[in-house]
Order: structure tokens, then sequence, then C-alpha cells
């Protein structure tokens, strides 16, 4: 007899694991130039366990986490998406759910109920859930208000376990440095878990009060693993001091770069030192905030990146070198493309009519998970056909993937080259926008100094 979607949901499988520890978790830290963890290892490996990230980037939050922790949660998404047969096989072999909202039509509450009941009995098997409880994906850094559906599902399932400390909420931090690019980096940060029996005792006495108490506990610990910008006045600003200040700020404070708990805690510190200042000084924090709104505006017209502006005065000769250096790689540079661009490019076609910003990433990352291999696998077998020797045959198939990568970072090293070479030209003819903007950023980091490092 055939097994029911709740049977399949409730063990481990060993197809799901296959694909992710060959196929899924592999393109993830190819797609991702970084992926840091933190936390992990706190973790439980087993019993029952609900994930809960911050929704940045729509399916890439369930991804990075099923991809950097050894469980195999099930989680929920939107039911839109559920549409088309293939789609749905799809996506309940990645053990993934609909969760339906009210714009979706028909009655959320009892469409929803056979999910929640699926997710009741998986938890009950020992195994792990995810869920989104800020319910709504959203590029902006700061958290939302939770939903109390995980909650009312983690207590239903600790009744049957009483005072016993059983059922967990894992706050997950999540941080990328770009929701819509690839080759950027993200932060996946395991915070300590949330006994859910430690509030079993008010649940019965109060469950109304259980689950704000709940809510409140959670959504703290959420905000210590992740970026969260509670200023909306400012947000835009602060966010970019966030970013730009970043290295200079551990620099100052003797701080690791690589180390991801020590960036993150950084940026946190940012954040919080600049909400203050700009609450206790708001004369001096709307000045701060105007240099950085100029600033800003002047490097997005020019297309540069405050990285460019950081690393000047550039000397010609330095430039030159550079360029020189850069002509040797154009025959591996084209081999790369001729190896993996088309695949590429039809991951950005795919991605190319997506309305919501934050699936963009997602779609791009699962047309990258289909065409690739494909794409190799007719490379490869082309080689072994018209390649007369064995050695080349075996160099050609093992450039396939270094080249494809070797090709995107020399076309953004030669895009920040050129970048270089036109503020060099521009402080040379005295252009006024680009020596306003070296000047901004002057004044800008020198407050940042006083301000945040003292």
């Amino acid at each position: 007899m055939a097994e029911t979607l709740e049977q399949k949901m409730c063990k481990r499988s060993l197809g799901y694991a296959f694909v992710r520890n060959v196929f899924v978790r592999p393109m993830l830290y190819l797609f991702y130039r970084k992926v840091d963890v933190i936390g992990a290892e706190t973790v439980p490996d087993t019993g029952p366990v609900i994930f809960a990230p911050n929704h940045q980037n729509a399916l890439m939050d369930a991804l990075v986490t099923l991809c950097t922790k050894n469980r195999q949660p099930v989680f929920v998404a939107r039911a839109d998406i559920f549409r088309k047969p293939i789609i749905i096989a799809v996506l309940h072999f990645l053990r993934i759910l609909p969760i339906y909202r009210k714009r979706d039509g028909g009655n959320s509450s009892d469409n929803n109920q056979e999910t929640f009941d699926i997710l009741h009995q998986v938890l009950l098997h020992g195994q792990a859930v995810g869920i989104m409880p800020e319910g709504t994906h959203n590029e902006i850094k700061r958290l939302r208000i939770l939903q109390k559906g995980i909650f009312r599902l983690a207590m239903q399932v600790q009744e049957n376990y009483g005072t016993r400390p059983v059922v967990k909420i894992v706050p997950v931090g999540l941080e990328y440095v770009s929701t819509n690019r690839i080759r950027t980096d993200v932060i996946v940060n395991y915070g300590k878990a949330l006994e859910v029996s430690d509030f079993y005792d008010l649940y019965v006495e109060n469950p109304a009060k259980a689950f704000k108490h709940m809510q409140d506990a959670l959504s703290e610990k959420m905000k210590e693993g992740m970026v969260d910008i509670e200023n909306e006045t400012c947000y835009s600003e602060i966010e970019r001091i966030r970013v730009y200040y970043l290295r200079q700020a551990m620099q100052r404070l003797g701080l690791n770069d690589r180390n991801a708990s020590q960036r993150l805690s950084t940026q946190q510190k940012i954040i919080a030192t600049m909400q203050n200042f700009l609450q206790t000084d708001p004369e001096a924090g709307a000045d701060l905030c105007a240099q950085i709104k100029d600033y800003t505006t002047i490097i997005r017209k020019h297309n540069f990146d405050d990285r460019i502006i950081e690393r000047q005065p550039y000397s010609f000769l330095g430039l030159a070198g550079q360029t020189l250096l850069a002509l040797t790689g154009i025959p591996l540079y084209i081999l790369g493309l001729l190896l993996n661009y088309p695949a590429y490019l039809g991951s950005r076609l795919g991605s190319r009519n997506v309305k919501d910003p934050q699936f963009v990433s997602s779609v791009q990352f699962v047309v990258c998970l289909v065409l690739f291999p494909l794409y190799h696998i007719i490379m490869a077998v082309l080689f072994v056909v018209f390649i007369p020797c064995i050695w080349g045959k075996l160099t050609m198939i093992i450039l396939l993937i270094p080249s494809g990568l070797f090709a995107y970072e020399y076309g953004c090293f030669v895009k920040r080259l050129y970048a270089c070479w036109r503020i060099w030209n521009g402080k040379r003819k005295k252009d006024p926008e680009i020596l306003k903007a070296v000047e901004l950023r002057k004044n800008i980091f020198a407050k940042c100094d006083k301000i945040i490092v003292g």
C-alpha cells in the first residue's frame, strides 16, 4: 500500500539525504561565495525541534537552514506556489508543505489544518520542523511581529510530555549580503533553543498569556542572532553605514573580519550605537544621515562600490600593472565562459520576470541546480568523444567548475578595475562629485570612529 504524505514526512528519507548532500548542498556552497555557520553544534541531532529563521529571502531561507544542519526539517511555504503537479511533487520531496493565507481564497484555517496535523505528527516522531514565524518575507533587516501558529503547534506537542523538556524552538538568524545576487556571503546563526516546557505551567493556566510570553522570548532570541534595525526614520542610512563602516570598525576594535560571530556582533554594535546616537543627539544625527545619503547617492549614480572609494588614492603605475595582469587571465576567462555561460545565462533569464525581488535568488538557485549539472554532463560527453588524449579529457572535465568560478570572479575584478580607473581619472580632472564622495566618506568615517569605537 502506498505511503501517505504524513507517513513520508514522519521518517527520514534516504533519497532526500542523497539529493541534499550530492546536489543541493554543493550547489549552495557554489551559489554563495561564503556560507558561515554559527552554533549548529548546539542544536540537538534528534528529538522534536522547530527551526525558526527570520524571513528575508523566500525559499533560500529554508535551503540554507536544511543544508547547514544535518536534520531533515519539514518546512512550510506559501500555498500559491503549489499549483502544478510537478512542482507539488518536487516540493513534497523537499519536505515542504503549503500554508494558506486569506488572500489565497477559500477557508485558510481548514486548508491549513491538514498541514499542521502533519507537522504535529512529524514532531511526535522526533523529527524536525521549520517555520518562518514572521509569516511573510521582506528584505528589510528588521524582525517583524511573530505569528502565534508556531507556539500553538509547539505547545500542542509538548502537551504529550507535560513539564518534561522535550520540544525545542531553535532561533535561526540569517544575514545575507545580498538577497538577489549570486556569489555573495550569508551567515547562518543557530541560537540557544527555547524550551517549550518552561512555559507549560503558564499554558495550562492561561494559554493566551503563555503564547505572548513565548512570542516575546523567541523575538528576543531571534534579534540576538540577526541584523535588526528598529529605527524606521533613518533605516536606510543606518543600513548603509552598517555595510560601509564594518571593515574599519573591526580593524579599530582589533577583531578578525573572517570570524563570522565577530562580524555579526560588530554589525549589531554599529546599529545599536547609531540608533542610540540618533536618539540622544538628533541634530548631529540628522547631519550625519544627510552626509550618508549624499555619499550613497553619488556612488550609486556612478555605479561605484564603497570599497572602490576606500582603496583610493590609486596610482597610474599600480592600475597599469593590474590591467596587464588582468590581460593574462583572458584565455581562462574565455574558457570559463564557454564551459559555463549558457547555464548561467539560463539562470538569469529564468529569474528575469520574477516580480517579487526576494524570489530572485530562489529561482536562480533552482535553475542553476538543474542547468549546471545538465550542461556539464553534456560538455563532459563532448570532451570524451572529441578529445583524443585521456589527459586532455580529464583536464577539461576537472576545469568545468573552477573555470566557471574564475570567469565570474574575473568579470567582477575587471569591473572593479574599470571603476578604479574612472576614480583615478576623475580625481585627475578634479571631478567635483568624485572629490565630494571622497571627502564625504572621510568625514563620515571620522564621525563613526568617535560615535561607535570611541
